[in-house]
């Protein structure tokens, strides 16, 4: 972590995002930050409302300036907000999990921003939230496929976790693997990220400088999928990545990397 202090702030809502009413000590734990910082952070945060505090328990929690700036970011006319009812809609066609995911540069992560679940009782649950690489997986596979080549190779420098038995991790094997991706415009995949997840179907969402910005993705459980699904599974789904695309830009201007 570096010493800026709004990044000090973050780690603390990170922490308080992922494990509500805490008190100052398990925060410092949690964050790496001596308890003196962590209590004037969480002091200044709870003045604007950010944090809230709790003087019986003595613990801290997610405020209702955090919780109303969640709000608007979800909101119907937030870019995520507008991605959500195609989401909807593919997961109603196609009566499984369906997710949106956005990409983060950085960390060649995707963060899970959508999730909507089909009306089978049994199927994957995906977390909003939960951040990994995109270096597997049909939400990530077809993201990574999509960056330009120099960022590819930046990646594929680093050490990419082997996640499950059927993770690759192997550079060429990789670099064959999103040639193809690109080439059939969606990825697909099975147990690359969780063993015994089943089989997903993922395509590229960009934004209107044709820059991929995440992915839309269905996953379907081992036992109710078949073969010749894939036809109309990657079609929903690719033309689903294709409306997320187009959501707030009439005419945006996509394109494949060289």
């Amino acid at each position: 972590m570096t010493d800026s202090p709004v990044s000090k702030a973050m780690a603390v809502l990170r922490t308080l995002a992922e494990k509500e009413n805490i008190g100052v000590s398990a925060i410092a734990v949690a964050t790496a930050l001596n308890a003196s910082t962590v209590h004037r952070l969480l002091r200044q945060m709870t003045d604007d409302n950010m944090v809230a505090y709790d003087p019986h328990l003595r613990t801290y929690s997610i405020g209702t300036a955090a919780l109303r700036f969640a709000t608007q970011v979800l909101a119907s006319g937030s870019p995520i907000g507008r991605v959500r009812p195609i989401i909807v809609a593919l997961a109603n066609e196609l009566a499984e999990t369906c997710a949106f995911t956005i990409y983060e540069p950085q960390t060649f992560s995707k963060i899970v921003t959508i999730v909507e679940h089909g009306p089978q009782p049994l199927g994957y649950a995906f977390e909003i939230g939960s951040k990994d690489g995109i270096h597997a997986g049909a939400s990530g596979t077809p993201i990574a496929a999509f960056l330009p080549d120099e960022e590819i190779e930046r990646m594929l420098q680093r050490p990419l976790e082997q996640l499950t038995e059927f993770t690759i991790t192997d550079p060429d094997t990789l670099r064959r693997k999103f040639r193809q991706i690109r080439k059939n415009g969606y990825a697909m995949s099975r147990g690359e990220r969780v063993p015994g997840a089943g089989v997903g179907v993922g395509a590229p969402v960009f934004n209107r400088y044709g820059r991929v910005i995440g992915s839309v993705v269905v996953t379907i459980p081992a036992f109710r999928w078949k073969k010749d699904r894939l036809p109309h599974v990657e079609k929903l789904v690719r033309q689903a990545a294709e409306r997320a695309s187009l959501v707030g830009d009439p005419s945006p201007s996509r394109g494949t990397p060289s």
